[in-house]
């Protein structure tokens, strides 16, 4: 059974809300697949605006222990969590998340994340500017961070249109780049 509750933490700029979710006895029982780990260990979980209660289901809280592996001994914080579900009943959960050491973290320092129930690891996209001068060797890693893109958009974590605006300013790059090259 999970128990949430709030703390407050109060700093100079800003309101940030910590949610700590505590399981009971049974629920800290050991994973047969990883006997050194407990299966529910305490999740915490920061947002800068009170979403964390998106991150109140099972799915959810699977999701964020998974971004907070990946970014081991990082500070996460989190905002507009959302968790939807689509027509087939399959969940999807998204949000945005900040590894700032600043308390609050900047606004632009937010990135999307989301991933989709029968998946094991969130989409995370790094908006990095394409650089105008694209050369041959970066050009893979641009294609596969428009990819993650566009999988965010058809999960609903960024607006419409998101994807198909970065797209045409990679092609816009690649072929100003290859017209250069064929002078």
């Amino acid at each position: 059974m999970i128990k949430p509750f709030k703390v407050l933490l109060v700093t100079s700029l800003t309101f940030s809300f910590l949610t700590i979710f505590s399981l009971s006895p049974k629920a800290a029982t050991k994973d047969p697949a990883n006997p050194s780990q407990k299966a529910n260990s305490v999740i915490k979980i920061i947002t800068t605006d009170g979403s964390d209660k998106q991150a109140s289901t099972p799915f959810a809280r699977k999701m964020i222990k998974i971004l907070e592996s990946r970014f081991t001994g990082q500070r996460l914080v989190f905002r507009n969590l959302k968790l939807h579900t689509s027509p087939n009943g399959k969940q999807s959960f998204c949000g945005e998340m900040s590894i700032s050491l600043s308390n609050p973290p900047d606004e632009d320092s937010f990135i999307p994340f989301g991933v989709k129930e029968g998946e094991d690891s969130p989409v995370v996209y790094d908006p990095e500017d394409i650089p105008e001068s694209l050369d041959l060797r970066q050009e893979d890693k641009y294609i596969n961070r428009g990819a993650d893109l566009e999988e965010l958009e058809e999960m609903g974590c960024v607006p419409e249109g998101t994807y198909r605006h970065y797209s045409d300013k990679l092609t816009e790059i690649i072929q100003r780049r290859k017209a250069s090259m064929m002078r």
